[in-house]
C-alpha cells in the first residue's frame, strides 16, 4: 500500500508539472498566434488590392502616423477584390478596406482593427464593418517599396496610380509589459 501511495503521489506530481508546463507554453505562444492571424488577414487583403483605376477602385494610401505614446500607428486604406461576396447586396467584386489602430474605450487597450465597406455601389455610403484582429497592440508600422527604394508612406495618386511592389508590415504587441514582435 505504501508503495502504491508513493507511486500515485509521484504520478500526480509528474502530471501536474506537465499540465502546468503546457499551460505556460500556451500562454507564451498566444501573442504570436494572434499576431500571425492578424498579419495573415492583412496579407491576404493586400494580395487582393486593385489598382486605383476604374469606377470601384480609389487610391491606395499608406499613412505614416504616430500613436499617443509616440509609437508608430500607421493606417492602410485601399480597395481589394472580395473573397466572399455573399454579404453584399447586390454582389460587388470590390471592397474598401482600412487597417488602423484604435484605443478601446474604458480600458485604454490598443487594438488593430479592419474596417470593410461592402457594396460600394449602394446609393448612400454604408457604415464600415469593423472587426478587431488583434488586442494589446503597441505599434503598427508599414513601409512601401516602389521598385527602387522603401518609403514610410504611399499615396497612389502621387505615384501614377500605381500600387507598391511590396509592403512591409511590423506589428508589435504589448504582452504583460514585455514587447513581442
Amino acid at each position: 500500500m505504501t508503495l502504491m501511495a508513493v507511486l500515485a503521489g509521484s504520478l500526480y506530481a509528474s502530471l501536474s508539472i506537465g499540465f502546468r508546463g503546457r499551460r505556460v507554453t500556451e500562454e507564451a505562444l498566444e501573442p504570436a498566434r494572434r499576431a500571425a492571424a492578424a498579419l495573415a488577414t492583412l496579407g491576404a487583403d493586400l494580395r487582393g488590392a486593385v489598382p486605383p483605376t476604374g469606377l470601384l477602385a480609389a487610391e491606395f494610401l499608406g499613412e505614416d502616423a504616430q500613436g499617443g505614446g509616440g509609437e508608430p500607428a500607421d493606417v492602410l486604406l485601399f480597395h481589394a477584390l472580395a473573397k466572399d461576396q455573399s454579404d453584399a447586396e447586390p454582389p460587388c467584386p470590390v471592397r474598401r478596406i482600412e487597417f488602423a489602430l484604435r484605443t478601446d474605450e474604458g480600458d485604454d487597450e490598443v487594438v488593430l482593427v479592419r474596417r470593410t465597406t461592402v457594396n460600394l455601389l449602394a446609393p448612400e455610403e454604408r457604415e464600415p464593418i469593423e472587426e478587431v484582429l488583434c488586442r494589446r497592440v503597441r505599434s503598427l508600422d508599414t513601409a512601401f517599396f516602389d521598385g527602387t527604394a522603401w518609403s514610410e508612406s504611399w499615396d497612389s495618386t502621387l505615384a501614377g496610380d500605381a500600387l507598391p511592389l511590396a509592403v512591409e508590415v511590423s506589428l508589435v504587441l504589448d504582452v504583460a509589459g514585455r514587447e513581442e514582435g
